[in-house]
């Protein structure tokens, strides 16, 4: 897995000639719903707090889009939370 990231990396994944996340784009801002015909990509999950999901973009031309668990900032979240409730502002 490459684990190379920069700032802005996913402006040519959304609005590049082949950008993987275009067309959801578009779908969403037509239709507030990223999902098209079945068929067209991967299915959008809606955002649930329980068992939360993201769409994680993958250097792969077979499947570049997945759907993974998003928990990859649950740790700092917790921290934030925990800091705030001891010291409020």
């Amino acid at each position: 897995m490459n684990n190379f990231q920069a700032h802005a990396t996913d402006l040519i994944d959304s609005w590049g000639p082949n950008g993987a996340l275009k067309d959801y784009i578009i779908r969403f801002t037509n239709k507030l719903d990223p999902n098209g015909k079945e068929g067209l990509g991967i299915t959008w999950p809606k955002w649930d707090p329980a068992q939360p999901k993201a769409v994680v973009l993958k250097d792969s031309i077979l499947s570049p889009l997945v759907i993974d668990d998003d928990n990859y900032r649950s740790r700092a979240l917790d921290y934030v939370s925990d800091l705030s409730i001891r010291h409020p502002i």
